[in-house]
């Protein structure tokens, strides 16, 4: 069995303030995380993995973990591994510097069928920097395969994954067979740290892989960004409201507004 975990570094947003009047964030200090929702889905691949060390399985799976981005983004996966990951791939290349989800989507995508023989792949639902959610369907819709969206829980039994998803203010138990996508809630996992021993094995012994985008065969079409950034744009602030004295002075102000 293969699990391969799409992780995702992003700026910390605690070194970062906004200034809505003139327009800008500010970026105090500047320092990079691994992703909450991406720690979520290193943390459920760990405990399948533990699952099946416990039913004695003979060969154990494999966890892979996948990233896009520049240099730095060599200590997030390195942090993966020391989180469980066997195996960390770094996709790197000036092609990706301008990379929105649809051309990220499509170098997972190459790397994933270049890695091969996997069962499942997991993701955060959800990152700190965008919130768009996207990645785990772009990634279905390229691959195509089934997915579980915003599971709180995870297992996998007789080649299926069995998750436990939220749904409105409900949960549901959903399940469906293998090889398929995952995408886990951040919020529902109790990440912690990652392993003291295995995070100097990471710096000390252990690699990351490097491709780019010649070893994944993506074409000019593949690397062409469907979304171009042009610039930043804010919200005003809010507006203090009119303060009121009584009911009647209420009315006369909501028939005054036409809302009434």
């Amino acid at each position: 069995m293969r699990i391969i975990v799409c992780i995702k570094q992003v700026l910390d947003p605690r070194g970062m303030t906004v200034n809505r009047k003139a327009e800008k964030v500010l970026v105090n200090r500047e320092e990079y995380i691994l992703d909450p929702a991406s720690k979520a889905a290193l943390v459920a691949a760990a405990s399948i993995k533990a699952a099946f060390a416990a039913s004695n399985g003979s060969h154990p799976p494999e966890i892979v973990a996948m990233s896009l981005g520049p240099d730095r983004v060599d200590d997030a996966l390195r942090e993966a591994m020391a989180f469980g990951a066997d195996r960390a791939i770094l996709l790197k290349d000036a092609a990706f510097e301008k990379a929105d989800a649809f051309v990220t989507a499509n170098a997972l995508a190459a790397a994933i069928r270049q890695v091969g023989d996997f069962d499942l792949i997991l993701l955060g639902a959800r990152s700190l920097d965008t919130g768009s959610g996207e990645m785990a369907g772009r990634l279905v819709e390229a691959l195509d395969l089934l997915q579980i969206a915003e599971a709180v829980s995870l297992e996998t039994r007789d080649g299926a994954a069995i998750a436990v998803c939220a749904v409105a203010e409900s949960f549901v138990q959903v399940q469906v067979s293998l090889p398929a996508v995952v995408s886990l809630a951040a919020d529902a996992f109790d990440a912690g740290h990652p392993n003291g021993w295995r995070l100097m094995d990471a710096y000390k012994k252990w690699s990351v892989e490097m491709w780019n985008a010649g070893e994944l065969g993506l074409s000019a079409d593949d690397l062409k960004p469907m979304v171009v950034k042009k610039e930043d744009a804010f919200p005003p602030e809010r507006q203090r409201g009119t303060r009121v004295t009584d009911v009647n002075e209420l009315v006369t102000l909501l028939k005054r507004e036409r809302v009434i």
